[in-house]
């Protein structure tokens, strides 16, 4: 069984995903410095060297446990030659058929943008 099917099959479970989240909460931020400086083929010590911090910083970064700032994260980027975007990403929600009258619409219906009705009202 290869790597990506374990770990696919470990975050289809619920708990299993909720427990990583809690452990891990700034993991896809840790393997993005993580991937970062392997691809310049840094050690933690150079790296942390490169961006003007000790290698235990670099290192609480990479574990995921610990979240940078956004100081941090400028200045990492800064330093590697790198664009920092950070960015809100709206999840993806199941449009809900209009239940009221034709054209009505309700705040599961809205459009980015769009303003909701304020409650209470008729549309």
């Amino acid at each position: 069984m290869k790597w990506d099917d374990i770990e696919r099959e470990w975050f289809a479970d619920p708990e299993f995903a909720a427990a990583y989240d809690r452990e891990y909460p700034y993991d896809e931020l840790s393997l993005e410095i993580g991937g970062l400086r392997a691809d310049m083929d840094m050690s933690q010590t150079d790296f942390g060297r490169l961006v003007g911090m000790p290698q235990s910083t670099i290192a609480r970064i990479e574990s995921g446990k610990q979240a940078p700032s956004v100081a941090t994260l400028k200045r990492i980027a800064k330093a590697t030659g790198t664009e920092l975007v950070i960015e809100f990403r709206r999840p993806k929600r199941v449009r809900r058929a209009k239940s009221r009258k034709a054209g009505a619409s309700s705040a599961g219906d809205t459009r980015p943008g769009e303003p909701l009705a304020a409650a209470g009202t008729d549309d």
